[in-house]
Formats: structure tokens, sequence, C-alpha cells
């Protein structure tokens, strides 16, 4: 038996002058401070690698902002304004105030989970760790310092939270915080947007409750007509801090004219600088102009103006035009509202230059002339110039209509299922439906020009029994009709030539067993050495994907194992439908001597004409119209520009093309002097035999390429040992 002897001592009795010292900071008043002095005073600030004390100075435009966040005459503050510019350190401002200065419950609110991790890690953990001050303030002991959660001596206590309904609901928080708020769910699991909900957690606090959110403007415009009824009027979006602007103060940063003093709000479309050329030299040249007095001045300027610059809000008070007075917001006259909006363009941010901000702006038109892919254009406007973009494929002007196309046509008498003279190569799109296969073959030419060259229907099953209908929805042995489609081949206007597709592709949307038929037709052509040539694709909606192709493996779920199972002698092209909607909309609007010009010949039919403009672009993407029933000629253009780009044809060198793509016999695709009839493909398409050419004044003359001539090279699935099968490398 041990002897308490054996046993180690208890510790002593802790003393009540320490508990005391750590209670003392919740017992302190509030701090006579404001949130940028507190920000100076307390927090350090990463800059280049090194911890400095926060400056004012680097970010003006800020000031006003951070510091209207202690305000008890207003509940909520949204920010708009670019990347990289300043606004998130707005929030750390507030997090050292509330720390050091006024502590009480905080919140941040991220756009996911791993968002908000990763906003801990790199932000929130780095700041408060190089901050003496609040490194000190931070409380010790389990469950004080983990990624969503940290508590401080004096009452702080930070959540770091993301939007679903259960963070948003049943919580009091004095100070909500919301990062890249336009990447938020528009509504939170139905409940309502974001900023409405984040109101409701602070609304106990009455006067003391504060709620801000910033990001970059990510919703698209939806009217390209608005004109603006006021000097700060916003225009309309569904979502994000723009859809919050217009109910606040509408501020926006002023400059003083450095020539003659009268103030202007720096902007994209005060930007000078030559619209052709090189991109390059248009952001070199890059000058902002006043427009009281025309003067011209560039980017060196931009700090001393930034530090003479302010905030001007709408006021309730109207001038001789009736349009509301623009005064600052100590004034005492700005609108009534119980909300400061702040806008800021991305011309006035510390962080970027003009020439970064025209070079970059200049190379995403380009992009967007050369593939239609708006993309570029759209992250350069949303997070370089913080203004809202609208899709010019949404634009009236670029609506696709009957006439329209009608018009297009008129001049372009091709005989159908003839290549016109400048083609390279061709793409064939198949579309599945429950009694056909829809079948369209389009030609390509250099730098994107291309054209529809025909359009047919295969409705005869393989066996040649007129007497049944072809069902590709539950007869896989039917899917042989699109063998021959492999061996089809189509004349070349001017010349005695032909050209078989490069690549064909069959979109497996459709009911019963088609995506099964389509898996085992696609196994059969990879076994006859055709696997490079073929692509099952998928449509995936959406406009805010990054990629518009992709192959990826088709997946499955095992009903034993609960777990994914993926085939991995099967890939599907995924096509970001949406994003190539847009794209093919701005080629049908291209003038035909620029590049990606889609040309409509006029064999088409009018029910051909009509399937174009089955769907309309709206805010959210492509959807069908009212009473449309048949799209085959879009969707044949959306999966031949899917082709087009994941064969590389947008990527072309035209004095080096690929050996697909140039005049010679060395192309695996195109015969030079025909001997005999090409294969038939189905009973409804017409004849795709040598036919007399078609004598035509060529635009761009075919010719042999210098690289088409190269010793050695040879063509792919022509002699020796390795087949072609795409990437199998």
């Amino acid at each position: 038996m041990r002897m308490l002897d054996d046993f180690e001592p208890l510790p002593p009795y802790a003393d009540p002058r320490a508990a005391l010292k750590l209670a003392l900071p919740a017992w302190r008043p509030a701090e006579r401070i404001s949130v940028t002095e507190a920000a100076e005073k307390y927090m350090r600030v990463n800059v280049s690698g090194q911890w400095q004390p926060f400056r004012r100075d680097v970010t003006p435009y800020m000031v006003e902002p951070t510091d209207m966040i202690a305000s008890r005459a207003y509940r909520g503050l949204s920010f708009c304004g670019p990347s990289q510019s300043g606004k998130t350190q707005m929030l750390q401002s507030a997090l050292a105030y509330t720390i050091a200065a006024d502590p009480g419950r905080i919140a941040i609110f991220q756009m996911t989970r791993e968002a908000a991790a990763e906003f801990e890690r790199n932000k929130i953990s780095p700041m408060v760790r190089n901050s003496p001050e609040l490194r000190q303030r931070q409380a010790k002991g389990r469950g004080s310092d983990n990624i969503y959660q940290k508590l401080f001596t004096g009452g702080t206590q930070l959540s770091l939270d993301w939007p679903t309904i259960t963070k948003l609901s049943s919580a009091t928080i004095r100070l909500v915080l919301g990062t890249d708020y336009d990447h938020f769910p528009e509504s939170i699991d139905g409940e309502g947007d974001a900023y409405s909900l984040m109101r409701a957690r602070a609304r106990t606090f009455l006067s003391r409750g504060m709620v801000v959110v910033e990001s970059s403007p990510g919703a698209p415009l939806k009217d390209e007509n608005w004109r603006p009824l006021t000097p700060h009027d916003c225009p309309p979006v569904n979502y994000g801090v723009l859809a919050l602007y217009p109910h606040g103060t509408r501020g926006r940063w002023y400059w003083p004219c450095p020539n003659c003093e009268g103030e202007f709000e720096p902007s994209f479309r005060r930007l000078r600088y030559p619209e052709s050329g090189d991109p390059m030299e248009a952001g070199e040249a890059a000058r902002m102009g006043c427009p009281h007095c025309g003067m011209e001045f560039g980017h060196e300027l931009k700090r001393e103006l930034n530090a003479s610059g302010r905030w001007l809000h709408e006021s309730f008070d109207l001038d001789s035009r009736g349009q509301p007075r623009l005064v600052p917001i100590e004034s005492g006259r700005v609108r009534r509202s119980d909300m400061l909006s702040y806008w800021l363009d991305g011309t006035a941010a510390a962080f970027s230059s003009w020439k970064e901000l025209v070079t970059t702006y200049r190379q995403a038109v380009q992009a967007f002339e050369m593939t239609g892919d708006e993309e570029k254009l759209k992250t350069v406007m949303n997070t370089g110039f913080a203004q809202p973009h609208f899709p010019r494929s949404a634009s009236s002007d670029l609506e696709i209509t009957v006439q329209g196309l009608r018009d297009r046509a008129r001049g372009r008498d091709l005989p159908k299922g003839i290549a016109p003279d400048w083609t390279r190569y061709i793409t064939v799109s198949i579309d599945v439906q429950g009694t056909r296969f829809v079948v369209g073959a389009t030609a390509w030419g250099e730098n994107g020009r291309h054209q529809p060259i025909d359009r047919f229907d295969l409705i005869t099953p393989p066996d040649g029994n007129a007497e049944r209908a072809l069902k590709p929805f539950e007869n896989a042995g039917d899917w042989q009709v699109l063998v021959a489609l492999a061996d089809r081949s189509w004349p070349v206007a001017g010349t005695a030539s032909e050209l078989k597709a490069m690549s064909l592709a069959i979109d497996m949307h459709g009911g019963g067993a088609t995506t099964d038929n389509a898996y085992r037709f696609y196994r059969g052509r990879r076994r006859a050495g055709q696997g490079g040539r073929w692509y099952l694709t998928r449509g995936e909606g959406g406009l805010d994907r990054t990629d518009r192709v992709w192959l990826k493996a088709p997946e499955s779920a095992s009903q034993k194992a609960k777990r994914r199972r993926v085939a991995k002698d099967v890939e599907i092209l995924f096509m970001a439908v949406d994003k190539l909607k847009d794209a093919v909309a701005a080629s049908l609007h291209t003038d035909q001597a620029e590049a990606n010009a889609c040309l409509i010949p006029e064999w088409m039919e009018e029910d051909h004409l009509i399937e174009f403009t089955a769907e309309r672009r709206g805010d959210k993407g492509w959807t069908k119209r009212p009473g449309m029933v048949r799209n085959e000629s879009l969707d044949h253009l959306v999966q031949a520009r899917a082709q087009h780009i994941i064969k590389g044809g947008e990527k072309i060198v035209w004095s080096a093309p690929p050996i697909w793509a140039v005049w010679s016999e060395e192309n695996p695709w195109l015969t030079l002097e025909p001997t005999a009839s090409s294969p038939e493909a189905g009973d409804t398409g017409p004849p795709s035999g040598a036919a007399e050419p078609v004598e035509l004044q060529p635009s761009s003359p075919i010719r042999r390429p210098v690289a088409a001539s190269r010793p050695g090279l040879s063509a792919p699935g022509r002699g020796g040992w390795i087949q072609n099968r795409g990437k199998w490398l």
C-alpha cells in the first residue's frame, strides 16, 4: 500500500493577482482610436517578405471605408474594388481594432470551408503571430487557437466561417465581415442572400452592430443599353456587391486634376491608348485624360493623386439639373441610407499599373477575337478594373436571327457536300436522336474560319432493313451505321482532291441505353485503331468554368462498395456548352475576313437556320426558347468548336501547321487525286465521291507548306509498327 509521501505534491494555489491581471482587459473601456489608427499602432503587414508596421499612405483610398466600420450611424458597409487593392486588408484592420481597442465577438466569412482555412493559414495567423501587441493578447489553453476559432484576452472571440444557413442562424455577432462576397451563393440554402442573413446576426447590438462585405464584381450586366440616372448610379446586376451598392451612400473615389484642379473619377473609360497594334505598346502608351481641361498624364502621378483624393457620395440635395450633389461623408448631407457603399475603379488601385491593365485588356480582346472565349475578358474587367462584364454573346447585336443568317449566306452558292477552297481539315458532329443520327460536317481553314458543308440523317439500320426504324437509344448494333463516316470524304472546291474527317464527335445525351451503347461503339473504334479520331461528348452547363473542353474518364458507382469506378478505356470529351455557345454566337457575327468567322452556306434549309435560333443567352447561360424543339445546327457547331479546340486548331502556327492541316500527300485525311467514289455513309446523304470541280475564285489559295516537305516527316496512322492512339504516351 502506497504512503501519502509517495505522491507528488499538489501545485500551489493560483495567485489571485494573476487571474485579476488576465481579467482586467475585459473591464477596460474601448480605446478612443479610429480603426486605421489601431491598425497603425497594433498591426504588422507583410511587405515583400518583411513584416512592417501598417501604413495608411500605401492605400489612402481605404482609410475612410476602414474607419467607417466603427461608425454608430450605419449598420452595413459594402466595398467593390479590383483584386489586390487592399480591400481585404480593411477586414484585417477591423480585426486588429477589435482585438486591441474595442473587444467583442467578430466573424469573418469566406466563400467555402476550404477558403476559410486557407485565409486563416495565410492571412490571419501570420498577422497575429508577427504583430507583438496582437500576439500578446492571444489566449492560451485548449481551444483558444485553432483553424476556425481564436480567443483573445479582453473578450474578443474570432470565428472563421463560410456561408451556410447553419452558420448564419442562431448566432449573435457584433461585427460580421465577408470577403469575396460575389463568390458566395446567391441564396443561402434557399433562405435568402448572405448580406441580409448577416444583418440579422448583428441586429441585437443595435447601433454597435456592423456588417461589412467586400469583393470584386462577379455578376454580369443584365442590360447593355442601361444608362445611369444619377452621377453614381450602378448598372443592374442580380447579386454581389454591385447589387448592394445602389442601396447605400454610393461613394466613388475622386482625384484633383494636376492641371486645372477640377475633381474627376479615375476610370477605365478615361484611359487613352492606341487600340490597334501590339498590346504591350498600347499599355506603355496608356495615359489618363482629365474630362475638364483635356490634359493627359501618366501613371507616375497616381501615388500623388491618390494622396490628394477623396470619397464623394451622392447627396439628398439636388442641383439645378435635378441631379444629386456629390458631397463628402462628413458633410451630413449624404443620401439617407443605413448602409455605406463604396466603388473603386481599378485604375486608382495602388498595386496595379495602367500598363499592366491595358496590356492585359488588349490581350483579352485579341483572345476573344481569335477564339470567341470571353473568360479572359471577363477576368480583366472584373478583377482588373472592378467593372461588371456584359457578355458580348448576350448583346442584342449578337442575337442570332434567321434573317441575319440568310443575309450572311447570300452569295455563298457552294453546293451541299462540297468543301470551300480554303479548307484545311474537316470535323464531323453527330447528334443522337430516338430514330436517327443527325450528322453535320464542318470545314475549317486558317485562323479559325469555318463553315458547315454537309447535313444529313442516318435512318436505315446497318443491316439495310428499311422495314424497321433505327433505334440508337436501344440497339447497340445500330451504331455501326456510323463506322462508314470515318471513310467518307468531301470534295474540295476548285480542286480534284477530297478530304476525310480529321475528327468525329458523338453527343452522348439520350435516353435508354445510349451511354452504354456509346461506350461499346467507342471501344470498337479503339480496337480498329481509330481511337484518336472518335470522341464521345457530354455537355456541362455553367459560365464559371475555367476550361472550355477537357477529357475525362467516366465514373460509375459500385452498389456494393459504394465507391467510384473509372472506365479507363473510355475518355469523354466534356464541353462547357454555355461558353462554347458564346463563342459560336460571336463567330456567326464575325466578318468573313476576320479570324474565327463562321460562314453560312446558301444550301442550308429554313429548318436548319431556325435551329440556330432555338436558344437565347441569359444571365446564367443559354436556355431553350419557348416552343423550340430542335437545335441540331447549334449543337453541331458547338461540337465542331470543341473538336477544333481539343485538337489544337486554335494554336496552329500556319507557317508550320500540323500534318493533318497541310495540303500534302503526307496528310492522312487528304486524297490529292481520287480514283474512285468515296464510301456512302447513309441512304439519305448526298453522293460524296469525286465530283466535277466547282470553279470558284479562291480567297485563300491552297498551297503546299514548306513544313509538309521536310524529310523524315511521317503521317500518323501510316506505316510504322506503332498505331496512332492519341495521347498513349
